[in-house]
């Protein structure tokens, strides 16, 4: 078997997060279980795809759901569903979109360009509105008009306070709303709560949170919008044609929602603060440091999971502290913070964060 080493590729401990680009996170023994299992059998997949939505949907409390080919493949098929609706001419005819409602009412404040562009690659015209910093609800509903197909918020960047505001403002004028909720699980109350906001359409990453397979998304909403969705993609001749999703990664889905409904975020939450807080402790002394964890709702910690946040006062800067422990033995990836550096626990397997609080240690004090 051909490993990462033999190709020459080095393998760290990431203390950064479920960032895409570092491989978003580990799968659980169910997951991979699941799809070793699926591999070894053919199925139809129109029909795997709708029973694995309806299994979906009935497990998580919604009205329908699909899995996608990662959340931005989710986002461009949901935009491509508002195009289209289950219109068998139109999904034909996409992107050229002449004469129909083609417009996309989408904020600035997300720097994620790919998501313009893949709806752009649909044939959907982007009515840009706010800034790189902020966007008010009034400049969204002040950028529907005649040929709106849908209004698009991205949840982090945007709040679930002007989400509510966005679809009422929305709905009012019959424009669907679809959701960016990529990184947005934990809470696993997000799974119902959105959709029952009444957006048409929201997607989560299955790779992240989930700790599905990288190449998943979850798409859900309102049944007649997930049908469009579905009507799109893969393995049906649309636009979607070139975002496969494998049986194997389908079912590795389905298994990596049933292990997540089973958990529960106060453990999680639990677990995540114990790991960060070892962290901590391991830098007790170090001159020029400052050492706290801050969990969801306290200042500078908006995000689900506890993180350890490590302050420079004077000495190495961050960049230098991310090199020394990336270029060290183990390797070690964190993220830049606002003041010095973030270790982030939602990747850290048992026992890794005793590593990382060694590392960090040695660089920080040598």
């Amino acid at each position: 078997m051909v490993t990462y080493q033999d190709l020459g590729v080095r393998a760290f401990i990431n203390a950064s997060g479920t960032i895409t680009t570092l491989g978003g996170s580990l799968m659980p023994i169910e997951a991979l279980e699941a799809m070793r299992t699926a591999a070894g059998a053919f199925v139809p997949l129109e029909d795997l795809n709708v029973k694995a939505g309806e299994y979906l949907a009935r497990r998580i409390g919604v009205e329908a759901a699909f899995v996608s080919c990662g959340a931005a493949s989710g986002m461009q098929l949901s935009a491509a569903a508002c195009l289209t609706g289950t219109d068998r001419k139109k999904i034909q005819g996409l992107p050229h979109t002449e004469g129909w409602r083609n417009e996309f009412v989408i904020s600035l404040v997300d720097s994620h360009t790919y998501i313009h562009q893949g709806i752009e690659v649909c044939g959907g015209r982007l009515v840009r509105v706010g800034g790189q910093t902020a966007v008010t609800t009034a400049d969204i509903l002040g950028g529907i008009g005649e040929r709106t197909a849908a209004v698009v918020h991205f949840l982090g960047r945007q709040t679930k306070e002007q989400l509510r505001e966005v679809v009422a403002g929305a709905n009012a004028r019959g424009v669907p709303v679809i959701v960016d909720a990529a990184a947005q699980l934990p809470p696993r109350s997000n799974l119902t709560e959105i959709v029952g906001m009444g957006v048409s359409l929201v997607t989560f990453s299955g790779g992240k949170g989930l700790r599905g397979p990288q190449n998943t998304g979850l798409v859900l909403g309102k049944r007649a919008f997930v049908d469009a969705v579905r009507m799109n993609a893969s393995p049906y001749s649309a636009i979607g044609r070139g975002m496969k999703v494998g049986k194997e990664e389908i079912m590795g889905l389905v298994a990596t929602v049933d292990r997540f409904l089973a958990g529960s975020d106060a453990e999680d939450r639990g677990r995540w603060e114990r790991q960060a807080t070892r962290v901590v402790e391991a830098l007790a002394g170090v001159r020029g440091v400052r050492a706290y964890v801050l969990g969801e709702g306290q200042q500078a910690a908006p995000d689900f999971a506890p993180r350890a946040y490590v302050d420079l006062e004077g000495g190495r800067t961050p960049e230098e502290v991310v090199r020394a422990l990336r270029e060290g033995e183990p390797s070690v990836v964190v993220r830049r913070g606002a003041k010095g550096i973030v270790v982030d626990p939602m990747t850290l397997m048992p026992g890794e964060e005793e590593v990382v609080g060694r590392r960090l240690r040695e660089v920080l004090a040598a």
